[in-house]
């Protein structure tokens, strides 16, 4: 039998079971410990109903406290990550060219994966560079907003025309650094740039002294997201930025290519020797 108050509500939600996933949402990067008070004025719920819930979560290593009381995430939500992050569509389209571009280039190498209902990006999959930049370019498990930068034109401009046209108004075009883009006409003219040359570049954009370039990641014909290399500004001219862009579009279509061939040859029927 379940408890009163643990049942569904009205939108088929368990109760608890929404409490308990408030409660984890409630940290962030800005975030990362709160207090047992914090906790409950985060998520609107009265102390102990709070502390039950934290109890359960971290003997399933959901949650961790620290020795002065105070919450923070549990390594179990690491493991359920990286799970995330192998079986997701996206990191099967562009994981091997990731691979690749960090070879070749030794830079930060980002995939990134796009929520359209959210209007966001979530940094999905990273591989480090040989030379660490002067700053820390969007770690795993991070979500932005979608908007200037070359992710966020690269994924706009592996929409159709209208499909950009219909999204760039409803962008919250807020400044990260200077050089960022937030007039929609701007952006627009630069998203169909973008869309052109199969690739997206910026400089300075979303990172002070960072640059780099990005290309739209499609599966079954849909934008999903987009793949990126990222380096320092001085090391990334104009000319060296666009080099990279075409670098990325290339590795990753040559991917494509060979994803697509491995799959007719699993499909095509084998004659007996």
């Amino acid at each position: 039998m379940i408890a009163s108050g643990d049942g569904p509500d009205r939108r088929g939600e368990v109760r608890s079971v929404a409490r308990a996933l408030d409660i984890l949402s409630a940290f962030s990067s800005a975030h990362p410990r709160l207090t047992l008070s914090e906790l409950a004025e985060a998520v609107g719920l009265p102390r102990p109903s709070v502390r039950r819930l934290a109890v359960t979560l971290i003997e399933r290593g959901f949650l961790r406290q620290d020795p002065d009381g105070a919450y923070l995430l549990g390594v179990r939500l690491l493991e359920l990550g990286s799970q995330v992050s192998e079986s997701s569509a996206i990191t099967h389209r562009a994981g091997a060219a990731a691979d690749e571009l960090s070879r070749v280039t030794g830079e930060t190498v980002l995939i990134a994966e796009v929520d359209w209902d959210s209007l966001s990006l979530l940094i999905i999959g990273k591989r480090r560079p040989v030379q660490p930049p002067p700053a820390e370019t969007s770690p795993v498990g991070r979500r932005y907003p979608l908007t200037s930068g070359c992710i966020g034109k690269a994924v706009l401009s592996g929409l159709t025309p209208e499909g950009a046209a219909t999204v760039v108004p409803k962008l919250r075009l807020t400044p990260r650094t200077a050089a960022t883009i937030v007039d929609p006409a701007r952006l627009a003219a630069d998203v169909a740039a973008s869309r052109d040359r199969g690739y997206a570049i910026q400089s300075g954009e979303f990172l002070v002294g960072m640059a780099g370039a990005a290309v739209p990641v499609h599966v079954s014909g849909r934008v999903v997201g987009a793949l990126a290399v990222l380096g320092t500004a001085q090391r990334y001219p104009s000319p060296a930025l666009h080099r990279t862009g075409r670098l990325v579009r290339s590795v990753l279509a040559q991917h494509r290519l060979a994803q697509h061939q491995l799959a007719q040859h699993q499909l095509a029927p084998h004659r007996p020797v």
